[in-house]
């Protein structure tokens, strides 16, 4: 209000000065008849008028100014919300990750390089421990435990030497179930890999444990070609 009423005295001085600069008697002239001619004296009226329009457009911007403030602060407040409710997500997944039994194992078989071929079939005990989380593993046994029940991924790779007329291959039980079977039979002398993986329910309790077929032979060193590994994908 006192910002309004500084304006409108502002321009009733300004207007009252151009009037004494114009329709002062200093400045009178005379038309071509020699007869006395005003200088063009705004009237009180006129000023009344200009400075209602001031005061109304002065009012008018405190309206649009009103409205532009009100829905910034709607604006803001829908943000906030916003982001409360996000923090509340981040939480519940902190809370849920916490809470999450954490699973996960990575092995070697040998730095000792041929293991078989053998006449029976043989537990694969994987003796070189490179991540054991949750030690579900036993290096001793070569046997993977499920420490909770839920799904769980678990992967093998196995390498053939380079031996004419020799089976790679391994299987893969759980408990006493064989789940998984692969082989490969070297023809030519050359390196043969077998990958493969599972996706696989287990009890708490069950067991994973890879066993080497008879007559079946494989290969591992410091390069770490034969491996056994696994973690948790959910509990259940």
């Amino acid at each position: 209000m006192k910002i309004d009423t500084v304006v409108l005295l502002l321009c009733l001085s300004v207007t009252r000065a151009q009037g004494d600069l114009t329709g002062g008697p200093e400045n009178d002239t005379k038309n071509s008849l020699g007869e006395p001619q005003t200088g063009g004296c705004v009237s009180d009226g006129a000023i009344l008028t200009e400075l209602r329009a001031l005061r109304d457009m002065v009012a008018d911007q405190r309206v649009q100014l009103s409205g532009q403030v009100e829905e910034m602060r709607r604006d803001n407040a829908a943000l906030e919300a916003r982001l409360n409710l996000s923090e509340h997500h981040v939480e519940e997944l902190k809370a849920e990750n916490e809470g999450r039994p954490k699973v996960a194992f990575y092995t070697a078989l040998t730095n000792s390089g041929h293991v078989g071929p053998f006449n029976t079939e043989t537990p694969l005990v994987y003796s070189k421990v490179f991540t054991n989380i949750g030690n579900a593993y036993s290096p001793v046994t070569g046997v993977f435990t499920a420490p909770v029940r839920g799904v769980y991924y678990i992967r093998f790779t196995a390498l053939g030497y380079s031996s004419p007329r020799t089976v790679a291959g391994v299987t893969m039980f759980k408990n006493d179930l064989q789940i998984m079977h692969n082989g490969v039979y070297n023809t030519d002398g050359q390196h043969k890999f077998v990958v493969n993986a599972v996706t696989v329910e287990l009890e708490q309790g069950d067991k994973i444990m890879m066993r080497l077929p008879s007559g079946y032979g494989l290969y591992d060193d410091i390069s770490n070609y034969t491996t056994f590994s696994g973690f948790l994908l959910f509990p259940m």
